[in-house]
């Protein structure tokens, strides 16, 4: 098992890292005291011997994790376990901003003395610093950036791309909390009024003829297409787990419907992470 040691500056974007690594696949835990990672390590051999890497947030709100780091690396080394050091930091223009804008207190700032605490940090750390493997400048780094310098960094690390979910509703059962982004279908011609139509959804062949044979509906779908591809790269850079575009009709069970499905056909080469699902119909 490989250990990745998350440390660095207070506000600097420890957590964030963590979170990063724990949406790549890693198991992540925060705020271990230096005194229990040793025990910690021996019994996640114990228990779970084929987990290929843990990731551990260590700070200074532990005194004595400064002085302790460099024996325990020692200690590491001489038993062949292999480890990383991440060590996030950023300028202290950005540290403050960060602190008065999530009113946080700095932990070595009883007074509320933050760029005083910042510099002490600074100090206290710097042993630290200097046994990283990898020190990160989070600055001026989107989360998007974050996650591929960690890629790059640690082999075998994978970035998880951005899930499209294409979600069909029926504006009168409500709208979809969840969705990032609701289309309105409803002024398209409706199926529902042909009758060997009405039974059917918007997943069977015959209704979806009907509606590409309507000049209409064709431009909404091309016009939708055209954006989620434009869109596509801006919304892969803000690195979320799932981007939700909602599409609506009356009953949600024709166009809505259709609209999801052939949008998911249209796009599966640009983007092969899609999730359909259709909130009004059985199953």
């Amino acid at each position: 098992m490989e250990l990745i040691i998350v440390t660095g500056l207070s506000g600097a974007g420890r957590r964030a890292i963590l979170s990063s690594l724990e949406d790549m696949g890693c198991v992540a835990l925060d705020n271990v005291p230096a005194s229990l990672l040793e025990p910690l390590l021996d019994l996640e051999a114990k228990l779970h011997p084929e987990r290929a890497r843990l990731a551990v947030g260590m700070d200074s709100r532990h005194e004595e994790f400064a002085t302790e780091f460099g024996p325990f690396l020692e200690r590491l080394a001489s038993r062949n376990f292999p480890v990383e050091v991440i060590f996030a930091e950023a300028s202290d223009e950005v540290l403050v901003r960060r602190y008065s804008e999530t009113r946080r207190p700095h932990n070595l700032a009883p007074d509320g003395d933050l760029r005083q605490a910042i510099a002490r940090e600074r100090r206290l750390l710097a042993p630290v610093r200097e046994r990283a493997t990898l020190i990160l400048d989070t600055s001026r780094l989107t989360l998007s950036q974050l996650k591929l310098r960690l890629a790059e960094a640690l082999p075998g690390i994978r970035v998880p791309g951005v899930t499209l979910r294409l979600l069909s509703f029926g504006f009168k059962h409500g709208l979809p909390p969840d969705a990032d982004m609701v289309l309105d279908a409803r002024f398209l011609p409706n199926p529902h009024y042909v009758p060997e139509l009405r039974p059917l959804s918007g997943k069977d062949g015959e209704v979806q003829d009907f509606l590409l044979a309507q000049p209409n509906f064709v431009s909404f779908l091309e016009r939708t297409e055209d954006w989620i591809r434009w869109s596509w790269p801006l919304i892969q850079d803000e690195a979320r787990a799932y981007h939700t575009i909602a599409v609506g009709c009356t009953g949600g069970q024709h166009r809505s419907v259709a609209v999801v499905e052939l949008l998911a056909s249209r796009l599966g080469s640009l983007i092969p992470r899609i999730a359909t699902s259709h909130r009004e119909l059985p199953g």
